[in-house]
């Protein structure tokens, strides 16, 4: 499962995670300070290694943009019904029955963006 969103960088990156987390009923991000993302600065819920996360990746330094980016990851054996059952309560709102896209992926970027509007970060817009 692979869902990918562009929010506008009005405030902070470290902000724009603090209130992503109270819109996703209270889905907490973590500065990454691993070097996994090497020179772009994320905040992270959830662990990639573990099956289901959400990244949010801040603008590289030294680079000029206007948005950053969030992604919800998710690897799973079982059906969307039996993964909503265990998911967090956010993200079973916008998980649904669907096929698998082109690039091999169960594709979710829109229904997060409309799950983001609908809770506040009404400028989310899927990333295709």
């Amino acid at each position: 499962m692979l869902a990918i969103v562009e929010i506008p960088a009005a405030a902070s990156l470290e902000e724009t995670a603090r209130q992503l987390g109270r819109a996703m009923d209270g889905i907490e991000f973590t500065l990454d300070d691993t070097g996994r993302y090497e020179e772009v600065p994320a905040f992270v819920a959830g662990d990639p290694d573990e099956g289901a996360s959400f990244i949010l990746f801040g603008i590289p330094e030294g680079e000029e943009g206007d948005a950053y980016i969030l992604e919800f990851a998710a690897e799973t054996d079982v059906s969307i019904p039996e993964f909503q059952k265990t998911a967090p309560d956010f993200v079973r709102h916008f998980l649904c029955e669907k096929g698998v896209d082109s690039s091999g992926y169960l594709d979710y970027s829109d229904e997060l963006a409309n799950a983001l509007k609908l809770r506040g970060v009404s400028a989310a817009v899927p990333v295709e």
